[in-house]
């Protein structure tokens, strides 16, 4: 989970008044902060993190305002609809295809403020953002440039421009092989056509090249006033998110939000987002989640203190969410809310009655557990990937043959729209996303596999797998293969080796592993799989299934 340091300072003039150490610690005893240090000048707290509101001193500040009754409701920050443009090209839709973006006006910048901005944008790139994969954020000077806005592609030998914190100007691809961020993100944007994003402005002039650096030419300082702000990624409602949370945080020093016209592909949406959204809940759900008589006005207090809206629907509530609480997905959400606030240390404990369980750990554990210590002894490194993935990671990155597979009725993120059937995916996205690492790379996963299965009550089941991968110059089928054996061997599993086909293979170099029936695969991976995911040496993986639920 996310730490974030506050200064405690700049915390204490957004909240209009000092907190001691004790009262700090009472305040946020019951919420999704806790402290993990504490300094004469600064505090650390943690995050967790569905609360990604809380990544800035300023949202911190709006919460306990919330929590000790200063300020209730949501927050009424000043709007302003603007005629400013961000224009996407259609030229970044390979390259990296979505942008949106948002102004902010009569900012005062200090020291505090600068540096809580900054930290609320790296700690957004390294949670939803996914290390910038997902998620970039610029932010400009506004003053210093001349809108509309474009974001489009361009090849990389023709884009110069000074890079933040360099003294001369340089082309992108100088920018990409001999800076520090550029050898750090280059590989983000890398594309067979050499192309590069861009934010420009109306002159033309280079603001920023996502999600690797900014442009000299719109540094912020203490005298900047407005602020432009952009973000590009791979996730739409990702970069949308992204957007709000800043935004609003940055409102909260007193800033206005200038929403401006995003124009996509025929499409036109207006953004940041600034409108709230409801949710309607029965008080009766919310009595039996928190196992209390409360009262419905106690409900609404206790709701506003969270910095929500509330409206009375009969014996109903609808709850008015602001557009940077993304953490509301469902009822059961809002009765966590009240039981936070209510204060989980006053609810009392019932044992439940005639419930007589003896706890054990699961067969699927224990071989789980011995396998790791196998696995660790051959000199391989853990990796834990997500059980939900994407069609396209599954099947046509990797050159898989596509099969029916678990699909997600409502996901709520193009990149999670299935349960994974396999781990020999997550493996080779892995080894991909790690060139840059030394080699050999001998990496394995123990994880949970859903198949359809329609012959189960569910139409499916549940599988534990062990997938291995080994990633070097002069691997081969032998190399693999001898591990597997110690793997079975272990098991006390009879197996032989069947000679198959498989695309995510070489012919001749991939088998089957039989146990009466079929269990697993083990073989040397197709070169032009290895290609298409930029992996440079030879890899060697196996999959055997080692429990059935």
């Amino acid at each position: 989970m996310p730490v974030l340091e506050i200064d405690k300072e700049y915390l204490y003039s957004l909240l209009g008044m000092r907190l001691s150490r004790d009262e700090l610690v009472e305040i946020l005893e019951d919420t999704k902060v806790n402290i993990e240090g504490f300094s004469d000048e600064s505090v650390e707290l943690e995050i967790t993190s569905d609360r990604l509101d809380l990544l800035s001193t300023e949202g911190i500040a709006r919460m306990i305002k919330g929590i000790i009754g200063k300020e209730l409701g949501i927050p009424k920050y000043p709007v302003e609809h603007r005629e400013e443009e961000l224009v996407v090209d259609e030229s970044v839709k390979n390259v990296r295809p979505f942008a949106v973006g948002a102004i902010l006006l009569d900012v005062r910048l200090n020291d505090s403020v600068i540096k809580s901005i900054i930290q609320c944008q790296e700690k957004i790139h390294e949670t939803l953002g996914r290390k910038r994969r997902r998620v970039a954020i610029g932010i400009h000077d506004l003053d210093a440039v001349k809108p509309p806005f474009r974001y489009i592609a361009r090849p990389m030998n023709e884009v110069k421009f000074i890079p933040l914190g360099e003294n001369r100007e340089m082309t992108a691809r100088e920018i990409l092989e001999n800076t520090e961020k550029g050898r750090e993100y280059g590989n983000l944007i890398r594309n067979e056509e050499g192309l590069v994003p861009l934010i420009e402005d109306s002159m033309g002039r280079v603001m920023s090249m996502p999600p690797v650096i900014n442009s000299e030419l719109t540094r912020l300082s203490e005298r900047t006033r407005n602020l432009f702000i952009d973000v590009t990624g791979t996730d739409e409602k990702s970069i949308r998110t992204s957007l709000s949370i800043l935004v609003h945080s940055i409102a909260e020093t007193g800033a206005r939000i200038g929403v401006i016209t995003v124009r996509d592909s025929g499409k036109t949406i207006k953004q940041p987002d600034v409108e709230p959204r409801r949710m309607r809940v029965s008080m009766d759900y919310i009595r039996r989640m928190l196992g209390e008589e409360i009262e419905q006005k106690d409900v609404v207090n206790l709701l506003r203190r969270g910095r929500l809206d509330v409206e009375l629907v009969g014996d109903e509530i609808d709850v008015i969410i602001p557009p940077y609480r993304t953490d509301f997905l469902h009822p059961a959400d809002v009765a966590e809310e009240v039981i936070v606030l209510y204060g989980l240390n006053r609810l009392k404990p019932q044992l439940p009655r005639n419930v007589m369980t003896v706890g054990s750990i699961h067969p699927s554990e224990k071989i789980s557990r011995k396998l790791r210590m196998l696995m660790v002894g051959l000199g391989y490194q853990e990796v834990m990937n997500y059980m939900l993935s994407n069609k396209e990671s599954l099947f046509k990155s990797i050159g898989r043959k596509e099969t029916e597979v678990v699909e997600i009725g409502n996901p709520v993120s193009s990149s999670y729209t299935v349960l994974r059937d396999s781990l020999i995916p997550g493996l080779l996205h892995f080894l991909s996303r790690n060139v840059h690492s030394p080699y050999p790379q001998k990496i394995f996963e123990i994880g949970d596999v859903v198949l359809v299965d329609r012959s189960r009550p569910y139409r499916t089941r549940s599988e534990r797998r062990l997938a291995a991968a080994y990633s070097d110059d002069s691997v081969g089928f032998e190399d693999i293969q001898s591990h597997l054996f110690a793997v079975l061997k272990s098991m006390r599993i009879d197996f032989k080796l069947r000679e198959a086909n498989n695309s995510v293979f070489i012919e001749g170099r991939c088998a089957e592993v039989i146990s009466g029936d079929a269990i697993g695969v083990i073989g040397e991976v197709n070169p032009e799989v290895l290609s298409g995911l930029g992996i440079p040496s030879p890899t060697a993986m196996f999959e055997v299934k080692v429990y059935e639920y």
